[in-house]
Order: C-alpha cells, then sequence, then structure tokens
C-alpha cells in the first residue's frame, strides 16, 4: 500500500484481491450501500462480499505473482486457478453492472484477470481480449494483450523489446488516455528480462504518457528508480526503536538481515508476515536477523500487535514524534520508500543485495548465509 493508502491494482493486488474488494467498497455510497435487493438483482455489497470470498480462494492457489512467470507452474496451478478467476472476470462484470462509482475499478481488474487467464493459456479469455482490442477503448486492450507477451517472454529480451517498440508506439497515440497508464505501469512493475528493458517501460510513462494518471506515477517510478541504484552499496540504518531506544543495524556485523518496511494498517503487509516469520524461524539459528520499519500512525497500535504476535521478536523501529505527523516512518522517506510492503537485503559485509527481496526473500537468503566473507 502507499504513502496514501492507495491500493495498487496491480499482478500483486490481484493475489490479494480480498484487499481489492475492501478498496472498491470504499468507493460504493451510502445510498448504494442501503439498496434493497430485487429478486433477480443482487446489491453491490452482495457482489463484493462474493469477490472477496472468491477471491480469497485465488490468492491460496496465487501463492507468489512469480507463478505466472513460469511455464511450467502456470500449466500446473492452472486447472485450480481458472475456474475462480473467471468467475471474478464475471463478478466485476456484475459489479459494474449495480455500482455506477465502482466500475473503472472493476473493469480495470476485469483486464487484468482476463490478461493472466490469457497467460495461463485459456482460449476463451484470448479471444475475448482480441475482440476488445478492436473494440471501444481499444488503446487499453491492446495494452493488455501487449502485457500478455510480455509476461509470456519473461526471459527473451529481444521479444520484449519487439513488445517495447509497439507499446511505446500505443501510448504516443493515446497519450492522454487516463487508464492506459496503469496498465503501461504493469510493465515495469514485473517480469522485464533485463533492468535495461525495465528503465525503457518506465521511459514510456515518464515520456511518452501525458495524462493525468502518468503524471501521478511520475514521482513513485523515479522513487523506485533511485531506490535501486542503492543496490550493491554499503547500508546502515539507524534509528528509534518502538521502546525509544535508539538502535543501528552496525551491530549486527557479519549477519544477514532482511529489512521489512511495514505497518499494521497494511492489509499486504500483514499478508506476508507468515513468510517473515517462517523464515526467521528458520533461519535466525544460522545468522539471520529481521528488522522492522514501521509506517504506523499510533505506537500504542503498533506495540498491541506486537504483543499479540509474540512470534515477532526482532527490533521495530517507530519515530513516535515523526510517525505520528508523517503517518510514514521518516527512514521510509530517506530511502525512497513509497510503498509498502518494501523488503531490502542487506549481506554479511554489510552491503545492500536487494530492494526487492519481498519477491524472493525465501530463496535467497540460505544462499547469502552461505557466502564467505572475506
Amino acid at each position: 500500500m502507499s504513502k496514501s493508502r492507495i491500493i495498487r491494482i496491480s499482478i500483486v493486488g490481484l493475489l490479494l484481491i480480498s484487499m481489492l474488494g475492501f478498496s472498491l467498497r470504499s468507493a460504493i455510497t451510502a445510498r448504494a450501500a442501503d439498496k434493497t435487493a430485487k429478486a433477480d438483482k443482487r446489491t453491490a455489497e452482495q457482489v463484493i462480499n462474493d469477490l472477496r470470498t472468491t477471491g480469497q480462494q485465488l490468492s491460496e492457489v496465487l501463492e507468489s505473482p512469480q507463478v505466472l512467470l513460469d511455464p511450467q507452474k502456470r500449466q500446473e496451478i492452472a486447472p485450480k486457478a481458472i475456474p475462480p478467476m473467471k468467475k471474478l472476470v464475471s463478478l466485476f462484470d456484475e459489479l459494474a453492472s449495480v455500482e455506477q462509482s465502482a466500475k473503472g475499478q472493476a473493469m480495470a481488474a476485469q483486464r487484468q484477470l482476463l490478461a493472466m487467464l490469457a497467460v495461463m493459456g485459456d482460449a476463451e479469455s484470448t479471444t475475448t481480449l482480441e475482440k476488445r482490442a478492436n473494440g471501444k477503448e481499444s488503446a487499453q486492450w491492446k495494452a493488455t494483450l501487449l502485457l500478455v507477451r510480455w509476461w509470456q517472454a519473461n526471459k527473451d529480451a529481444a521479444e520484449q523489446g519487439k513488445i517495447l517498440d509497439d507499446l511505446e508506439k500505443l501510448a504516443k497515440a493515446n497519450s492522454k488516455d487516463e487508464p492506459l497508464a496503469a496498465i503501461v505501469a504493469m510493465f515495469t512493475e514485473q517480469a522485464a528480462a533485463n533492468d535495461e528493458l525495465r528503465d525503457r517501460a518506465e521511459k514510456i510513462v515518464l515520456n511518452d504518457l501525458k495524462s493525468q494518471a502518468a503524471q501521478d506515477m511520475a514521482a513513485g517510478i523515479q522513487a523506485a528508480a533511485k531506490l535501486r541504484a542503492l543496490a550493491g552499496k554499503p547500508l546502515t540504518l539507524e534509528g528509534l526503536a518502538v521502546d525509544g531506544s535508539k538502535f543501528s543495524s552496525s551491530q549486527w556485523k557479519g549477519k544477514v538481515i532482511l529489512v521489512d518496511f511495514w505497518a499494521t494498517w497494511c492489509g499486504p503487509c500483514r499478508e506476508e508476515l507468515p513468510r517473515v516469520k517462517k523464515v526467521y524461524a528458520d533461519f535466525h539459528k544460522d545468522g539471520l536477523e529481521i528488522l522492522g520499519v514501521s509506517c504506523d500512525r499510533s505506537a500504542d497500535e503498533l506495540k498491541d500487535f506486537l504483543e499479540k504476535n509474540k512470534d515477532m521478536p526482532w527490533p521495530q523501529l517507530y519515530n513516535a514524534t515523526e510517525n505520528p505527523k508523517a503517518g510514514w516512518n521518516p527512514l521510509a522517506t530517506e530511502w525512497g520508500i513509497t510503498g509498502i510492503p518494501t523488503m531490502f537485503l542487506i549481506v554479511k559485509k554489510g552491503i545492500l543485495r536487494s530492494v526487492e527481496a519481498r519477491e524472493n526473500f525465501e530463496t535467497e537468503i540460505p544462499k547469502l548465509l552461505e557466502e564467505k566473507v572475506e
């Protein structure tokens, strides 16, 4: 979730579709929520409840966004993932028909679900995308088809370069299309075969799109690029712990450190905690340390959460003066963190190895623990 607590609808967001349901719910007016259901038409509230239930079923199958980028794993999960995904497509159609204020988000989510279905080899979804690419709002659907090819070619740099050629032309020809910006931004978030291709995708958003949505995304993209530039450099995190004491990661010399920028109010952050707790339980004895950087506004809420989660004994940085005012940890601001959860991995030498550790820290931590310090 971002600093303003807006949920970004992306491939990762769809894995947490129940949170999307909550976001849509907040957009629905009290008037709509109080409508009495007709015999042949459900209320928006009923549809959203169904969305959340079905989304939870899907999240149990799609445990990681990386699944969609692996042809073998896609094939393995397809029989279980396709039915709930198709149901979600239908539910978003229903939601758009019963609640106008939710239509934009519903259609955006539906586009991405159809893209995911097409990646999994669902012919019907591919046909639907192709048909819509020749109809109303064709630019958005054409970009979605390109996104399908982008995911499928995630290890083929040459093919992805051709895809970006087409995307750049599409963006320039439809530079003020507001919904198009969110689709193009997804090329910057997942599946680029190399850093150069990701940088090129980012430039399409920054230079070729002129909509307000693209301008709103620019700061986040620039911050992410700045953050990635930190990788490979020494990093020490210092600040105040939630109990008011001073802390410095320099005391963990020779340890592998997972840094988790998070907050108790952040649904995706809490969804990740079982993974974080497990890796701590498995590898703390071997030299793994975890440092939480809390973006909570209230120290009491954070302390209450930690009291209920005794299996999170690692330090939590929290600035009692700055956090409540900004709603964000000053360290997160210092390091350019604009969305949480964000995770860093620091190796034994104190070098920042990754600012995107959320994706694969379970597999990377054992490797880093085995590295010899020269």
